[in-house]
């Protein structure tokens, strides 16, 4: 077992399957959860995650490959792919045609999701693998599927889903951000229509406009 990341809800490693090197993502018990809620929370998010997994790839969304959800373990075995995340390529080659090329392009496919009700949950460059020309969206874990009614109610959550990508630009890329955002919108609008894509980020302001003004009023 040659473990590729660990992070705060799984473990990532490779593992030999059936002749296959495949990546194996198992959510791993947490100690300062009462344990049968820990492995209710364990089990609906790994089926969770790969049921999202699977409609995104039904909607011509590149994910990484399914081949087994072991939902006793709390296990997903999936397609590896030895290539770089688009963080990685934005921290390499800042903002260029390239990098704004493929922020776009990560944006249509966001749209395509969000047309179809699936909000990523974490939508980041950090979690784009770039193999070749294709783009993977993977980590689906805080994702869910709604129906996509485009009401305020939806507008709401596809907000976040934005908001948690602007703010991890900010973080990230700081003065590239508000570039980088605009070149996800661009595709994005044409994934969704502009006057959708206009509304979402109408509630994105909003979400941060709120979040500033109780700040503030903690302070």
């Amino acid at each position: 077992m040659k473990v590729v990341a660990k992070g705060a809800e799984a473990l990532l490693y490779l593992e030999d399957w059936l002749g296959l090197t495949v990546l194996v993502k198992e959510r791993t018990p947490k100690s300062y959860r009462d344990p049968v809620f820990d492995r209710m929370i364990r089990i609906r998010r790994t089926i969770n995650e790969a049921r999202l997994m699977m409609d995104a790839a039904d909607l011509g969304v590149k994910t990484p490959v399914v081949y087994d959800v072991d939902v006793v373990r709390t296990k997903i075995r999936m397609q590896y792919l030895n290539s770089p995340t688009l963080n990685s390529i934005i921290k390499n080659s800042g903002y260029s045609n390239l990098t704004k090329a493929l922020m776009s392009k990560m944006g249509t496919l966001v749209g395509i999701l969000h047309n179809e009700g699936i909000l990523h949950g974490d939508p980041t460059p950090a979690n784009v693998i770039v193999n070749n020309s294709d783009e993977y969206l993977i980590d689906f874990g805080l994702g869910e599927k709604l129906k996509p009614t485009w009401d305020s109610k939806y507008l709401r959550k596809a907000a976040v889903d934005l908001n948690v990508l602007l703010r991890s630009l900010e973080s990230n890329y700081g003065e590239y951000s508000e570039q980088f955002f605009n070149d996800f919108i661009d595709g994005y609008s044409n994934a969704v229509g502009k006057d959708k894509a206009a509304s979402v980020v109408k509630w994105v302001r909003r979400i941060r406009s709120l979040a500033r003004y109780y700040t503030g009023r903690l302070l």
